[in-house]
């Protein structure tokens, strides 16, 4: 569940900030002095929007991972770690023929990059890998 922390964190944060968007938008219509036609109405009601909709695709997703409705791929995967320099996330690259997955974490980072033999486990919209096994080094191996 390591490999996680990240989603549960995004959703957190992406909830917390829907509902306090949502607040802010509702207090505007109530308030009967501004008008629900100026711009600083209209970009709430945008980030409002933009709040749902992200936090829609990270609550589908933790409906399935609870419910362990996960996804499955396997063949030959393609693992890359990508090195975020403390500017962004540490990221594993997952690619099996045309699909890539992320690991956002620095659980795999010991593991070469290469070609594998694996099976993965990912949510259905973000495509996060919950769970990777891998089974030996790939066929053209690296």
């Amino acid at each position: 569940m390591m490999v996680l922390i990240g989603f549960y964190s995004a959703l957190i944060i992406f909830t917390l900030l829907f509902i306090i968007a949502a607040f802010f938008f509702i207090r505007q219509f109530v308030n009967k002095k501004s008008s629900p036609y100026n711009m600083n109405t209209f970009m709430l009601g945008v980030l409002t929007l933009f709040m749902l909709i992200v936090t829609g695709i990270y609550g589908y997703d933790f409906y399935h991972l609870q419910a362990g409705n996960q996804k499955f791929a396997e063949g030959i995967c393609e693992i890359n770690f990508v090195n975020g320099h403390g500017r962004s996330i540490d990221t594993t690259e997952v690619k099996i023929e045309d699909n890539l997955y992320n690991i956002k974490s620095g659980t795999y980072k010991d593991l070469p990059d290469g070609r594998y033999n694996c099976e993965l486990s990912y949510l259905p919209i973000s495509k996060i890998v919950t769970q990777i096994d891998i089974q030996s080094k790939g066929e053209e191996g690296n």
